[in-house]
């Protein structure tokens, strides 16, 4: 009878013994922070953008001998096959768990990225919180050797990047793999993600000596957004475009935009502070109608003419300008997906599926019932902060 506490206890603690059988030591790791997957020849590319352990020194300094980053390059009729490959480079286990960024090729993008996404997805080393997106003209593997002075690891800096112009600028786009996934399978909504695109020399865009010069000359830049059609990519759509895909979807944080000053030349800035979309369906003839409603609230904070906004009937004009200017980019974006792409972007049959399932089972093929759908845009503008000075320099100085 005694020796059974002894073992109740022995017995609770021999789980404890086994709990670090997983554990992965840093001297044993190669930290995966960037991901690129080209096709090229019907083969996958894979590209991996790894953190330079011999870059950063034990007391936290910097090595400038060295590369902060290493990129290993396999191919593979699979993408886990070309992954596995690479192990007789790499010297140590590659470790995806702190990924930040995948890159899509162009080419791998028109032909489809379901199969690709498929292992990304299983992966149970893979956390949900990097972004992809599309490299615009260029491989993958290009864009992820481009330096950036600001970031010395190419996938931190498109990382970065995208964060703050996603908050801060509405023609870019920032999306999971969760809500990659989500919009693959939904139906009536297919996905688009933001494409980056080099600028400038791609060779010394490769090398650290373009982090050596104050006005580098090679530049990764975020344009436009590569909008598909199931799983396969079918086109570009510019920054206007973008810009009202965000206004639709109701994922714009802040941007910038200018209105035409009443009567004469020069323009008013305007700081777009908080947006409020909401969409909604309608049924006429038997068809169905989509009401996009936006509220835009907003401050001025430059005005190149002469006006007084202290004055109703001035505010009155500018908010009838900034409504209809709004509502006719929204409304002349979605034409343009419509007649070009045929593909729907937006979410409309999504939520003509949700809040209309009978009129929904009638369309055998929702793109081609989008490309004749009805889209309403309705705005409404609030001018909330004027600045520290009512009248413009302009009005001022006449004075």
């Amino acid at each position: 009878m005694r020796r059974l506490p002894a073992c109740l206890i022995i017995g609770l603690l021999i789980p404890l013994l086994a709990g670090c059988w997983d554990r992965n030591e840093l001297n044993q790791i190669s930290i995966v922070v960037g991901l690129g997957i080209d096709k090229i020849d019907g083969m996958y590319k894979v590209s991996v953008q790894i953190v330079n352990p011999t870059r950063v020194a034990a007391k936290g300094g910097v090595s400038s001998s060295s590369s902060p980053v290493v990129t290993f390059e396999e191919s593979g009729k699979t993408v886990p096959e070309a992954l596995r490959r690479m192990e007789v480079k790499a010297p140590r286990k590659l470790y995806f768990a702190h990924l930040r960024m995948i890159v899509l090729g162009e080419e791998l993008a028109k032909s489809g990225i379901s199969k690709p996404l498929d292992f990304i997805s299983r992966s149970p080393q893979m956390r949900t919180d990097f972004y992809l997106i599309i490299a615009k003209n260029s491989y993958a593997s290009e864009v992820l050797k481009i330096f950036s002075r600001m970031d010395p690891i190419p996938a931190n800096n498109l990382y970065t990047t995208l964060e703050v112009s996603d908050k801060l600028w509405a023609a870019t786009g920032k999306i999971t793999l969760d809500k990659l996934i989500q919009e693959l399978s939904a139906k009536g909504k297919n996905p688009a993600l933001t494409g980056v695109e080099i600028v400038g020399n791609k060779k010394i865009g490769e090398s650290t000596m373009n982090t050596e010069i104050i006005s580098p000359p090679t530049l990764l830049k975020y344009s436009g957004m590569a909008i598909f059609k199931l799983d396969r990519m079918v086109g570009w759509i510019g920054e206007e475009e973008t810009k009202a895909l965000n206004y639709v979807q109701n994922t714009v944080n802040q941007t910038v935009g200018y209105l035409s000053c009443p009567n004469q030349d020069g323009n008013i800035t305007v700081d777009v502070v908080n947006v409020r979309s909401y969409m909604d369906t309608r049924i006429k003839n038997g068809k169905p109608i989509v009401d996009i409603k936006v509220r835009v609230e907003q401050n001025i904070s430059d005005i190149e003419c002469d006006i007084d906004i202290t004055q109703q009937p001035v505010l009155n004009k500018l908010k009838e300008e900034s409504d209809q200017k709004l509502e006719k980019m929204i409304e002349s974006s979605i034409h343009k997906v419509q007649k070009q792409y045929a593909t729907d972007i937006f979410g409309f049959g999504e939520l003509i599926h949700q809040k209309n399932p009978k009129i929904w089972s009638q369309f055998k093929d929702w793109n081609e019932e989008f490309k004749q759908l009805e889209v309403d845009a309705h705005v409404d503008t609030i001018f909330r902060r004027m600045g520290t000075i009512v009248q413009s320099v302009d009005h001022q100085t006449e004075e």
